[in-house]
């Protein structure tokens, strides 16, 4: 896999990372209403969509051999 590749993959799960805190904080407060949840919960999810976009962009720019392991069988 190109390092570059690598560097993108690394940056989406950063975000993802990212993500998963904001809906552990949503979760253990009680300090904000439902509409303010429901509110940032679909703004996270817009950013979910928007990471699986770019995921499935870097799929398609990458050659995909670095999949097969070594007994050549398609992973």
């Amino acid at each position: 896999m190109r390092v570059e590749t690598q560097k993108h993959i690394r940056n989406q799960a950063s975000k993802i990372e990212d993500i998963t805190g904001m809906v552990g904080i949503l979760a253990e407060t009680n300090l904000v209403d439902k509409a303010h949840i429901q509110l940032r919960l679909n703004q996270l999810k817009q950013r979910l969509e928007t990471i699986s976009d770019t995921l499935r962009e870097i799929e398609q720019s990458e050659d995909l051999g670095w999949l097969e392991d070594k007994a050549g069988v398609d992973a």
